[in-house]
């Protein structure tokens, strides 16, 4: 476990420079980057100011005379374009205050040469700002794209009244174009494709694969404009295949060059050799004596000669067909032997591409009805996900067709700025790359200034389970680049390297862990070294190293004892989740302080980061939970896995069918029904009927039984005229079920609770209000719930890598720094004649030579990323 924080101790600090050196190169490279006449790219490393680079230069732009309604920032998150708008806000609103000589001091520390005329503008840019239309154009690309299309709906072939529609609802909805689909799948030869893939794929991991490919449309759509043949074809080409199937395969190579040198050394072994090894060489020559039909029915006896057949398919050792007297007075059969296991192999491996084509070409063939059928859905249903914003956005404005709207656009655009821009996909790029066309093209390239200002860092490039692409990062720098210079504007490229977030001793870390070339592929380009400079020169920093948390050796059972007591030992993800939380009770408890605020350590300043949610991220919040530390909960939660949720689950079950004994059981024993399970046994044993009619039956034996039933009776006389909303709530509310689950599931079960309401709400304003439906919607979309840790207020933030991302906190703690990305890629991606082709590989038995080649690359792309998410970890430390 690795912990980066401020000192929490007091620690003797040398006074520091009045003008420290970092802080020179910072604002030089700052004051560079934000200059109005250039275009620029700035990569930004973390804490360098990136925020406050992207406000300057808006600042500067409208001191230096731009229309405010003519610039467009767009950034990656809703959180990162209000950060923005406010710090511009508040600059603007001080400059407003501010006598001559502090103003003069503000804009001389953007690079600002303070004259009459500036001081002027800097003074009525508020009103301006606030009096402008819609505000500054500052959001996210996905509100921008929303903008167009509900500009120019028309041209882009779209609903005019399209609404975008939840996360959950879209996996609801393509679940229901997979049922749809394989519903419609009746004659034999659509069957095809189902029969390859049922043997190989459960439903779950189907619909996982469908919903990859889903969110990979942009990428899809070129190969699925082919036919199914040409699909093929490409395929074939892509895996190397020649052979049309696996019999033309081996037929092919039944007989080859090598066949006599090949029979005499099985002569040779049969003359000269041990019996066990005469055996083995008799059972090559009689395979070497059929003829091609023969050969081609016993081909597996001819392998397992040669090769051990399994999971992964290896040569059998020289001494199972030779024994090492013949071998060493022959060496020329042993390499007869040696070139024929090689031989098989590639044939064995060359079968696997082959099996690899084929199945690729089955999921695409049942693919491609299933994923129009759910764009149809959308289509139908005039609606759209945030990808479709984007795909719509990108194809309106780079088709010839429509190039007025470009035109439209141009004319109210003169200066665009990029943020994040190594989280960028392509088809982002696409729609910043047809803005920036504009500018430096044509009539677009007016004798106005007219800029483009990208920030970003490749060093953080962490999100491409949503496209984005370091390869693309490095293609859209150059040909911005290009563009500017080719119209003969300024480009700048511009490095930021010094930290306002963290102290010496963290960045000394991260500059030491990524010295290491394994850690720093991906991160730094081969043959550069990385290099922070700390603005904060002086302030005490402390990163503590902890030892590995191994699990405790098992103390031998005595022979023939009872167990008297429970011998389980903890996990090692429990013994470190139970270390970390009382390391945090301890410091809270012992008053540590932070120097550099000179304050006490508040839960609320400490973050918590892991790769991924798992059992762990559950036993740290339970364990901090116990030891009265407050803390924020997991950033992220499945909304069915919370036991609250199953337990209105399975009230809303026994709503709509009664007679499951099993859903009516689960009921009565949560704490919605309030029966212990002494009571069901009571009720159940010996029953006439169903459960629900012998507690109807009873209920006057016992008063708990009596108020079960009457809440039970009350909810289903009005299951069937409500809405799920309506019902939950007087389940919750005037039934007091909220309050019996939290008394038994503590206050954790509350967010659930209001998360699940608020679903129902959600479900009623877009379906009709129907129980049924409800839970079938809920329980098929896997509701997420996503939580806004920074808002957690003064609690403990556990949060993923991911999730933490332009977040800092003063105390950081990684305790999940040891394990490596799962290797669990199904689908690839390979080209072939400039075309992106889904490639599947289920298994081994599935990956040949060209499907090993697919399997590394993509193991370097994620070992390459999960480098990145290491610097983006260590570098969140204030």
């Amino acid at each position: 476990m690795s912990a980066s924080s401020e000192s929490l101790a007091p620690a003797p600090l040398a006074p520091a420079p009045l003008v420290p050196a970092p802080l020179v190169r910072a604002v030089a490279a700052q004051i560079a980057a934000s200059n109005p006449e250039i275009s620029a790219f700035v990569a930004a490393s973390a804490g360098s100011g990136k925020t406050k680079l992207l406000t300057d230069r808006l600042l500067r732009l409208l001191l230096d005379g731009a229309a405010a309604e003519k610039i467009q920032c767009l950034t990656f998150t809703k959180a990162a374009a209000a950060e923005m708008a406010l710090r511009l806000q508040t600059t603007l609103a001080e400059w407003v205050r501010l006598d001559d000589q502090a103003l003069d001091q503000a804009l001389l520390a953007r690079g600002i040469t303070p004259i009459a005329a500036i001081r002027h503008t800097a003074r009525t840019l508020f009103a301006r700002v606030l009096d402008l239309p819609g505000g500054m154009r500052i959001g996210t690309i996905h509100a921008f794209c929303q903008s167009v299309l509900r500009r120019f709906p028309l041209e882009a072939a779209i609903s005019p009244h399209f609404r975008l529609v939840e996360e959950r609802d879209t996996a609801a909805a393509l679940a229901a174009a997979t049922e749809a689909t394989l519903a419609r799948i009746r004659n034999t030869a659509r069957r095809t494709p189902v029969d390859h893939l049922a043997g190989i794929l459960s439903v779950a991991r189907f619909s996982d694969i469908i919903a990859g490919l889903q969110k990979q449309h942009p990428k899809l759509a070129a190969s699925f404009a082919l036919t199914p043949a040409e699909l093929k074809s490409a395929v074939w080409g892509a895996l190397g295949v020649t052979a049309a199937d696996d019999r033309a395969l081996i037929d092919a190579r039944i007989f080859w060059s090598e066949e006599s040198a090949v029979q005499q050394a099985a002569h040779a072994i049969a003359n000269g050799a041990t019996p066990d090894k005469q055996t083995k060489a008799g059972e090559m020559l009689d395979w070497l004596a059929l003829d091609a039909l023969g050969r081609a029915a016993t081909w597996r006896c001819w392998c397992d000669l040669f090769l051990l057949l399994g999971d992964d398919i290896k040569q059998r050792g020289m001494g199972a067909l030779i024994n090492p007297k013949l071998a060493t007075a022959r060496p020329d059969i042993v390499a007869t032997l040696q070139r024929e296991q090689i031989r098989l192999l590639e044939i064995e491996a060359a079968r696997r591409d082959l099996r690899a084509a084929e199945i690729s070409c089955a999921l695409a063939d049942l693919a491609r009805p299933l994923l129009a059928a759910y764009e149809a859905g959308k289509v139908r249903d005039a609606v759209m996900d945030y990808d479709d914003l984007i795909g719509h956005t990108a194809k309106l404005l780079v088709d010839p067709g429509a190039a007025w709207v470009l035109y439209k656009l141009d004319g109210g655009l003169d200066h665009l700025l990029l943020d994040e821009v190594q989280d960028t996909a392509p088809a982002q790029w696409a729609i910043a790359g047809a803005l920036t066309a504009e500018f430096f093209a044509g009539a677009g390239a007016r004798t106005e200034s007219r800029t483009v200002f990208a920030v970003g860092d490749r060093k953080q490039s962490i999100y491409s389970f949503q496209g984005a692409d370091p390869a693309a990062f490095d293609h859209w720098h150059d040909a911005i680049g290009q563009r500017v210079r080719a119209a003969g504007a300024v480009w700048k490229d511009v490095q930021l390297d010094v930290s306002f977030r963290s102290t010496a001793p963290v960045l000394a870390l991260v500059d030491a862990v990524f010295a290491d070339p394994v850690a720093a592929s991906g991160v730094l380009e081969p043959g550069t070294a990385l290099a922070h400079f700390a603005h904060r020169a002086g302030h005490a920093g402390r990163v503590e190293l902890w030892p590995l948390v191994g699990e405790d050796p098992a103390e031998p059972a005595e022979p023939w004892a009872v167990a008297r007591e429970n011998r389980a030992r903890p996990s090692a993800q429990q013994k470190l989740a139970d270390g970390i939380a009382d390391w945090i009770a301890r410091q809270l408890a012992d008053g540590a302080r932070l120097d550099s605020q000179d304050r006490l350590l508040a839960p609320g300043d400490i973050l918590i980061l892991v790769r991924r949610r798992d059992a762990f991220t559950t036993a740290l919040v339970r364990a901090l939970k116990s030891r009265a530390v407050p803390v924020g909960g997991l950033d992220r939660m499945v909304l069915t896995d919370q036991p609250a949720i199953q337990d209105l689950i399975a009230l809303g079950d026994s709503l709509l069918l009664p007679g499951d004994d099993l859903s009516f059981a689960s009921m009565l024993v949560s704490p919605l029904g309030g029966l212990s399970h002494a009571d069901l046994e009571a009720l159940a044993v010996a029953r006439d009927g169903r459960l629900f009619q012998a507690l109807a039956a009873r209920a006057g034996e016992k008063p708990h039984w009596q108020a079960a039933w009457d809440r039970f009776a009350a909810l289903f006389a009005r299951a069937d005229f409500v809405s799920p909303h309506a019902l939950y709530t007087e389940a919750l509310g005037a039934q007091s079920g909220r309050a019996r689950l939290l008394a038994r599931l503590g206050a954790e079960a509350e967010e659930p609770i209001d998360e699940f309401l608020n679903a129902a709400l959600s479900y009623t304003r877009l379906h009709p209000p129907s129980l049924q439906g409800f839970l079938h919607w809920l329980r098929r979309s896997g509701a997420q719930i996503k939580r806004e840790q920074e808002e957690a207020g003064g609690a403990v933030r556990i949060m993923t890598v991911h999730g933490a991302k332009g977040l800092q906190a003063p105390l950081v703690i990684l305790p999940d720094t040891t394990g490596l990305p799962p290797e669990n890629d199904a689908l690839f991606w390979a080209e072939q004649d400039g075309i992106d082709l889904p490639i599947f590989i289920p298994n081994k038995d599935y990956r040949g030579a060209v499907g090993e080649t697919l399997r590394a690359q993509a193991t370097q792309r994620r070992t390459e990323e999960y480098n990145r998410q290491l610097y983006v970890a260590l570098t969140r430390a204030e």
